[in-house]
């Protein structure tokens, strides 16, 4: 009986494997392997050995994978900071407001911060390229108020463009860590925080002394999102900037590097490099997997278990 259960259950599971070896394995195998080699258009030709992976380190090549690497970093960076540190802000004051007498509502403004992550990115891209678009709401407001003067052109300056694409993606989820941290406080025993009370912890004693490592697990989890996230970032950048990452690469990331080596959009002759972009994303596929690793190691170890 417990034979045939066992064979039962790979049975139900061979269609969702064969699916992802389809569509997920095959593909990034594929990639890898033709990573090493020439390529005329889209078809794979000597072995190149590791001629592809030195090229990408050659100039003009080394310069845009630099900067797109340093972009998203900062991007990285800035998620961080805007959407999971301010998340757990507004997580942390929801959980107040819960656990004080008389009060309610937090799964209504829960409710409210996710609302943006349902849309698309390519929705919410395209809603803020209008409102920050020169004559758009956001500069008719501002000179409403007295705060600007002029067209707002924060979108094709490259000293602001970044920034505020990481404040436009960080709006976008900022729901997410908000429902993750409030989920992860609940779990907390009431009894801590009871205790921290009594030994004269206010809130943001309780929050730094209490709650943060007690949370590790919730924390770990939206770093590594947001880490993977981050540098799969294209959509908000194409819909936004354009795939050149306007203006003059100052948004450019390893995504839209990588599309436009494989779809013919870099250089002025607009051919495809096969070869390259392939190694560009295996390149990409280590930054992630190494990265992703040290990340549950680092979070790991580092969880507080009551």
């Amino acid at each position: 009986m417990k034979r045939t259960q066992q064979r039962m259950a790979v049975l139900f599971v061979l269609p969702a494997l064969a699916i992802y070896g389809l569509f997920v394995l095959y593909p990034l195998a594929m990639s890898l392997w033709g990573s090493f080699f020439t390529w005329k258009g889209l078809r794979m030709l000597d072995f190149a050995g590791l001629s592809n992976f030195a090229r990408l380190f050659v100039f003009p090549s080394s310069a845009r994978l630099t900067g797109a690497l340093w972009h998203n970093v900062i991007w990285f960076f800035g998620i961080m900071v805007f959407q999971n540190g301010v998340g757990l802000l507004f997580a942390w004051l929801l959980f107040l407001r819960d656990q004080g007498k008389g009060r309610s509502g937090a799964a209504f403004f829960q409710s409210l911060f996710f609302f943006p992550a349902v849309l698309s990115p390519v929705i919410v891209g395209a809603l803020w390229r209008l409102l920050l678009a020169p004559g758009g709401v956001v500069g008719w407001a501002l000179n409403g108020l007295g705060l600007h003067e002029g067209s707002l052109t924060v979108l094709g300056n490259s000293q602001t463009a970044l920034m505020m694409l990481i404040a436009v993606d960080a709006w976008n989820w900022m729901g997410l860590p908000v429902l993750i941290y409030t989920a992860g406080l609940r779990q907390i025993s009431g009894q801590i925080f009871e205790a921290a009370k009594l030994d004269g912890a206010g809130s943001g004693r309780m929050l730094v002394s209490v709650a943060l490592p007690l949370l590790m697990p919730a924390i770990g989890t939206l770093t590594t999102l947001s880490f993977i996230n981050t540098f799969n970032q294209f959509d908000i950048v194409y819909v936004m900037q354009g795939v050149q990452g306007n203006p003059s690469y100052s948004t450019d990331t390893l995504v839209t590097y990588f599309y436009r080596l494989a779809f013919g959009a870099e250089g002025a002759v607009g051919i495809t490099d096969i070869g390259l972009a392939l190694a560009l994303g295996t390149m990409l596929f280590l930054i992630l997997s190494i990265g992703t690793l040290l990340m549950l190691r680092f979070f790991d170890r580092r969880t507080v278990q009551l």
